[in-house]
């Protein structure tokens, strides 16, 4: 299994889509932001909804 802490070397950024997407392979966690453009209005919503069961809050 990978480190879930990515390494910072000095003047590289770090890659975001990785992180996420290594997150999701190693351990089944999905990071989305739910203004992502690849997502269609009904996949949002669904988001959304599953967002507020979990933590109880109510996102904008």
């Amino acid at each position: 299994m990978r480190t879930n802490y990515p390494t910072r070397e000095l003047g590289r950024q770090i890659d975001y889509e990785a992180m996420k997407r290594r997150a999701f392979e190693d351990q089944g966690v999905v990071v989305a932001n739910l203004d992502d453009p690849r997502l269609d209005t009904f996949e949002r919503q669904f988001l959304r909804n599953i967002g507020r069961k979990i933590f109880k809050a109510s996102p904008d």
